[in-house]
């Protein structure tokens, strides 16, 4: 079976995207995480199992004084152990979707993120895979000021698209102007919400200081 093709992300004609030293970090680190553990073969599994076996093969000589023997016994435990090396070293498929399961998942990154090339690489893509087309267009188009997750533009852009009809065949002007009209309606909702919401916390950051009391 073939692998799903993941749609592109999703560029602002600003070509606006997020920027911090701290999350740039993290996304970094998972992506290299993820294609380390993509890039694995095998080979340093092998090598170590090769030399084990060459090991026992001289224990075993040694001590039944019968090279047949140990040829075969060392055959069959090489025969499983190559088995086991290359089922077990496969690259994961689902690396990428999990890469950023430390932080919660790509839907816990502040929203504009879902516009982010290295976001969109750490599992981004697979995590919004089932958002409808005009639904993606129109979050991209407000996420750089929500003042949530991206998970939480995602559900608001959905609450906003219940209202907005949906023709039966759609074509891709059909979505571009659904967009258009999701961001008109939400546009003034998240703009008015953000005067007043709090700031998302950066991960590393350390909680809520204690300020220290004056003396009289």
């Amino acid at each position: 079976m073939g692998q799903t093709t993941l749609r592109p992300m999703p560029v602002r004609e600003d070509h606006w995207k997020p920027q911090d030293r701290i999350y740039e970090g993290i996304l970094e680190r998972c992506v290299a995480n993820a294609e380390d553990d993509e890039a694995r073969d095998g080979t340093a599994e092998m090598m170590a199992g090769g030399l084990i076996i060459v090991v026992l093969f001289l224990i075993i000589m040694a001590g039944a004084n019968n090279a047949t023997a140990a040829l075969i016994v060392c055959g069959i435990l090489a025969g499983a152990g190559f088995l086991y090396i290359v089922s077990a070293s496969k690259p994961g498929k689902g690396n990428r979707a999990l890469a950023l399961a430390g932080i919660g998942g790509p839907g816990r990154l502040p929203a504009g993120y879902l516009v982010h090339p290295t976001a969109w690489q750490a599992g981004m893509a697979q995590h919004v895979a089932g958002v409808p087309e005009s639904q993606l267009l129109a979050a991209s188009q407000m996420c750089h000021i929500f003042p949530g997750t991206v998970d939480d533009l995602i559900s608001f852009v959905g609450h906003v698209a219940i209202h907005v009809p949906v023709t039966q065949a759609q074509t891709a002007e059909d979505v571009q102007r659904r967009a258009k009209e999701l961001v008109r309606i939400g546009m003034p909702i998240v703009v008015d919400y953000a005067k007043s919401a709090p700031p998302l916390p950066v991960p590393g950051e350390p909680g809520g200081k204690k300020g220290k009391s004056k003396k009289k």
